[in-house]
């Protein structure tokens, strides 16, 4: 007997830790997920929030001598101080060459008397312009945060403003769900002893609604168990630094920018030094660097160029290939005298560790998928989204099961559990839908428009637990949700039809899945309604004029 329940004594413990692991910040994982899979298209939704950018070539001009030279010329006469400076070359993911530069920081007036703390630790100023490949003129772009650098950055800080002050504490909150997440994965495991046999049983509609929501979870959980425990471990290892710190202090003391140049293949003497204005290269001096790019790496793609001081203060030019050419994250770095065209390093670390931390982490950002296998990773990702929701939603079905049997009402708890679910399954893609609409709708003359597209967000999200609180049901916000994404699909299928001389695969692609996220909403708020007016009928009482105020009813039914 000790036998038997030592293993079921151990799996009942892993059952509560799974339980309340996956509750307590299961609307916050599925937050994460929902937006870090959008970011699998983050390029794509950039472009939607910067529609100039759609009018361009979809097919990218190579990179040539010349091409360099009008977009160096093109920098000079931008920004003739410019201490450093980048360029990224347009792909086929994004139509538009990108480029960047700093400017030392304004120094502080004399007759201002003496100059505060903030301005002494001013740091040099980031400005950026967006340039035809072809020309080198600069593009009449809107200002906007972009979409998809929104939920990018969303999904591991928890971005609400472009200059947010609190990023750090955003990380920590990611970090301890995603850890949250990795126990309640290997409890999960533990639990459902049954799960791959379960696996094959999935009943929609069994007379237990528990059971039907228990059946979706294991579904979910195990079809993209082996995705969920690689990008949540990969997740955690990003950040490293900042969660475990302490062995980097033991080996390197305080100074951890060595780490880190270490870790991409660069010694400490090497990091940049004093500032300077940079020369003018131009078309003889970027043919013979790009010569000795293609003899380094012959038939590579080369995905940007930067011109900086080094550590003697000469010039040096660093060129990167392309992310999409191996799976290890940070791509390999080469360096050159830009004067001379010497070569002097290629900054691509061995040693095993790095090696195996950048597989991790070109694991996780899956920058060299293509797109059927970036279609299929999306799809893990709402795979696993699922997984929290139908998590949460188990959890309430459960107790309410467990309060109507024994004849009492819900309690308080069970009330704020079941409107936090409703504003954050429901609510949070429509919230999605406002960032979208908000970065085509606020006028472009506004100051500070990015951060009004955030807010929007915020803005609607809130609105959104609001009418959850208020007793709104899944079928007004699904209702809500599928008017709005119907809505951006109405207009982006207008834009491709106007443009269909210069089609792209972005443009052509915004206005089918808006369409059919759309019509899968509407289809949630349909089945919801049909369900409570069963559920109604089945009863003797009159069909209801809406769904239950009680924000889990429909769904509820739905399952039985």
């Amino acid at each position: 007997m000790r036998v038997d329940a030592a293993p079921e004594g151990l799996r009942q413990s892993m059952a509560w830790l799974h339980t309340w692991a996956g509750l307590l910040l299961g609307w916050l994982l599925f937050a994460i997920f929902l937006s870090g899979s959008l970011a699998f298209f983050k390029q794509e939704l950039n472009l939607w929030s910067r529609p100039e950018l759609l009018r361009l070539d979809p097919a990218p001009p190579p990179m040539t001598p010349a091409a360099l030279a009008r977009a160096e010329a093109r920098l000079h006469a931008l920004a003739p101080a410019a201490q450093s400076w980048r360029l990224s070359w347009p792909d086929e993911r994004r139509p538009a060459a990108l480029l960047s530069w700093r400017e030392p920081a304004p120094a502080p007036s004399a007759a201002s008397g003496p100059a505060p703390a903030e301005a002494k630790a001013a740091r040099p100023r980031l400005e950026q312009r967006w340039l035809d490949p072809a020309t080198a003129e600069p593009l009449a772009v809107r200002a906007s945060f972009g979409a998809g650098e929104f939920f990018y950055r969303f999904h591991f800080e928890l971005r609400s403003a472009v200059q947010s002050r609190w990023i750090l504490e955003g990380r920590w909150l990611v970090g301890l769900a995603s850890l949250v997440m990795l126990v309640a994965l290997l409890s999960g495991i533990v639990t459902h002893r049954r799960i791959f046999k379960d696996f094959f049983l999935f009943r929609p509609r069994a007379k237990a609604a528990q059971r039907a929501w228990l059946d979706a979870h294991n579904l979910c959980g195990v079809l993209v168990l082996p995705f969920l425990l690689t990008i949540t471990f990969s997740g955690l290892m990003t950040l490293h630094s900042l969660y475990l710190p302490a062995g980097i202090a033991a080996a390197y003391g305080k100074d951890s920018a060595a780490y880190f140049a270490e870790l991409g293949g660069e010694s400490a003497a090497e990091r940049r030094g004093r500032p300077a204005p940079l020369p003018l290269l131009g078309e003889a001096g970027w043919t013979r660097l790009l010569a000795q790019a293609q003899r380094e790496w012959p038939g590579a793609r080369i995905d940007s160029l930067a011109l900086q001081r080094g550590a003697d203060g000469r010039p040096q030019l660093e060129l990167s290939r392309h992310e999409g050419e191996r799976l290890q994250y940070r791509a390999p770095l080469l360096r050159f005298d830009a004067l001379s065209g010497q070569r002097l390093q290629l900054l691509d670390t061995a040693a095993p560790a790095a090696r195996v931390y950048g597989v991790l982490y070109g694991l996780h950002m899956a920058r060299f998928a293509d797109w059927p296998l970036r279609w299929t990773l999306f799809g893990f990702g709402l795979l696993g989204s699922a997984l929290m929701a139908t998590g949460l939603l188990l959890w309430s079905v459960k107790r309410r099961g467990e309060v109507q049997r024994r004849g009492l009402a819900p309690g308080r708890g069970h009330r704020l559990v079941e409107r936090l679910n409703l504003a954050t399954v429901a609510g949070l893609p429509l919230a999605m839908a406002g960032l979208l609409w908000a970065s085509r709708l606020l006028p472009l003359e506004l100051a500070a428009r990015p951060d009004a597209e955030l807010r929007s967000f915020y803005a609607v999200w809130g609105l959104s637990l609001l009418a959850a609180a208020l007793g709104c049901g899944w079928r007004g916000l699904w209702s809500a949700g599928a008017l709005a994404f119907c809505g951006l699909g109405l207009v982006a299928g207008f834009e491709a039809f106007s443009a269909r001389a210069q089609l792209t695969l972005p443009q052509a692609g915004f206005a089918p899945v808006f369409m059919l996220t759309g019509l899968l909403l509407a289809g949630l708020a349909w089945h919801c309604h049909r369900s409570a007016t069963s559920a109604a009928l089945a009863a003797g009482a009159p069909a209801p004029a809406r769904a239950s105020v009680r924000p889990d009813g429909a769904l509820l039914r739905a399952g039985r």
